[in-house]
Order: C-alpha cells, then structure tokens, then sequence
C-alpha cells in the first residue's frame, strides 16, 4: 500500500466519512469498467470527469465524498481508489487495536489453528483482536506465510526450501 492512498485515507477519515460508504461508492465506480477507465484516463479532462461524477445518482448523499473523489480526478489519482480503500479499511482496525493478516497457506488451516495464530500476532503486536484473511496458494507447500503490519512471517515448506537453495548457493 503507498503511502500516498494512506495519505488519502486518513484525509477521508478525518472529513467524517464512514467505511461503508467508500466501499459502496467506491465499488460503483470501479465495477462499472467503462466508468472506471474514464476516471482514470489522462486522455478525459477533468471538467469531464465532474460533470460525470455529478450526475451520478449514489454520490448526492455524502458531499464531502464526492468532493473526494473529484479531488481524485483533479490529481490524477483516481486509480489509487481501491488502494485508498484498502488503507481506510486499515485506519478503523488500527483504530479498534484490531491487526490486519494476510495468511497464506497451501489449505484451509482450522479453527483452533487459526485461533492460536491470532492470539500469537496480537501478543507480538499488541492488537486486542485479528482479521485474518486467507488466501490459498499451492505454491506455499505446507505451513503458512503471514504478512502483518510489512512483516513477513515465512513459516512454509517453500520458504524454508527456498533458504535451503540459497544456503548451498553460498557454500
């Protein structure tokens, strides 16, 4: 995540907007793919871009959002829209003492294991509480590959093959 959408992010939050309403907004633009790729074309003005975004019908309610997102177009950087989510989402876990994790395993890993490693992360981090969210890769071979506050925590059977390699590389 840049820190540019973080930026963006905290700015938002600080306006008074709420997470459900930037997802909601936010997800409207994007899915719509001839929208989005308006929005962020160099090639579309700005002027373009507001007339657009006025006469959308989901942006009356929220005006500080839609000066957001105008403010966006203006800059240049409505492609970091999804990022600037992602960041927001961020901001209000912190804000609760709740981590973010991304787990990666080769399976499902169960509910106690789960448990355990996000009783062990909060410790180590000192979060009250932790979204873990998963996402299955085969390529971690077995174990798990947790990212955490731009931590890498590389517990998996690829890694450890991975530092084996390089430890015979070297000598």
């Amino acid at each position: 995540m840049s820190t540019v959408a973080a930026r963006y992010a905290a700015a938002l939050r600080e306006s008074g907007g709420t997470l459900e309403e930037l997802r909601r907004t936010a997800d409207y633009l994007t899915e719509c793919a001839p929208l989005w790729e308006a929005l962020c074309s160099p090639a579309v003005e700005v002027r373009e871009k507001h007339a657009v975004l006025d006469r959308l019908p989901d942006f009356t309610e929220r005006e500080n959002l839609l000066h957001f997102y105008k403010m966006l177009a203006e800059k240049g950087r409505m492609a970091l829209l999804p990022e600037i989510v992602d960041a927001y989402r961020l901001l209000e876990l912190h804000a609760n003492k709740e981590g973010l994790c991304t787990l990666r395993c080769a399976r499902e890993l169960d509910e106690k294991q789960l448990g355990e490693l996000a009783r062990l992360l909060c410790r180590k981090h000192g979060y009250q509480a932790m979204t873990m969210e998963i996402v299955i890769d085969p390529a971690v071979l077995g174990g798990f590959v947790a990212e955490l506050d731009g931590i890498t925590y590389d517990k998996s059977v690829g890694g450890q093959l991975h530092a084996l390699a390089q430890s015979l590389q070297k000598g």
